[in-house]
């Protein structure tokens, strides 16, 4: 079967001993200062960042680089129903450093589309269903020169790209710390696999401990 033409994945985030990436409340500062500064190295190193819309109506991040210099890289956010506001930082902030692209499907307006256009947003539908296609918006991207994506979603997104085994790499961090509680975030949610033997399997490459922190680095085992 032939590969999917698609940019290389890394997924990078933060959790707790039990999973979460978030508490019920949403609170996610799970990272001290040196892992953020790990992060933001590992950001200079890829094309593009994605997140999902609920990452960026809750926190309204710059998804920017800090500590190091850079020559900036593209900010992709996965918005189904294209309803982020057009004032968020992640359009307003620096857009000459880092452009963004909005994921969307294939059911929304061009009237509406021609409004994010119009704030020098590039726009990719994908898919005709309620969710946007991921394998199709990823081979978009490959389309535009994009070779290399940091995934920073939520629990949701990670499903939809672990589901169509989309995640080459993973780079998790771990933190001292219990949360609990069903409703916090967990790295990933979705609805889940059946079958252990369904799942993709990674190899670990590497283990880093800096105080009570672990860090590891997987990679998907392929055939």
């Amino acid at each position: 079967m032939k590969s999917p033409k698609k940019p290389y994945v890394i997924l990078s985030a933060a959790m707790t001993i039990d999973g979460k990436i978030a508490s019920k409340t949403g609170d996610p500062e799970l990272s001290d200062e040196a892992d953020w500064k790990e992060v933001h190295k590992l950001r200079t190193k890829v094309d593009a960042i994605m997140v999902g819309k609920g990452t960026i109506l809750k926190d309204n991040p710059k998804l920017h680089i800090k500590y190091f210099s850079h020559k900036g890289y593209y900010r992709i956010v996965v918005d189904s129903h294209l309803t982020i506001p057009l004032d968020a930082n992640v359009i307003t902030y620096e857009p000459a450093l880092y452009p963004t692209i909005i994921c969307t499907t294939e059911n929304i307006s061009s009237s509406r589309i021609t409004l994010y256009q119009a704030r020098g947003i590039t726009i990719i539908q994908a898919g005709k269903g309620v969710k946007v296609d991921l394998s199709r918006a990823l081979e978009a991207l490959s389309d535009m020169g994009i070779k290399k994506i940091l995934l920073e979603g939520g629990g949701t997104l990670n499903w939809g790209f672990l589901e169509k085994d989309l995640i080459d790499e993973i780079r998790l961090t771990i933190a001292p710390w219990f949360v609990g509680g069903k409703h916090a975030v967990s790295l990933v949610d979705g609805e889940g696999f059946d079958k252990m033997s369904e799942c993709p399997r990674y190899h670990l490459i590497n283990v880093k401990k800096r105080e009570n922190y672990l860090t590891l680095n997987y990679k998907r085992m392929r055939s």
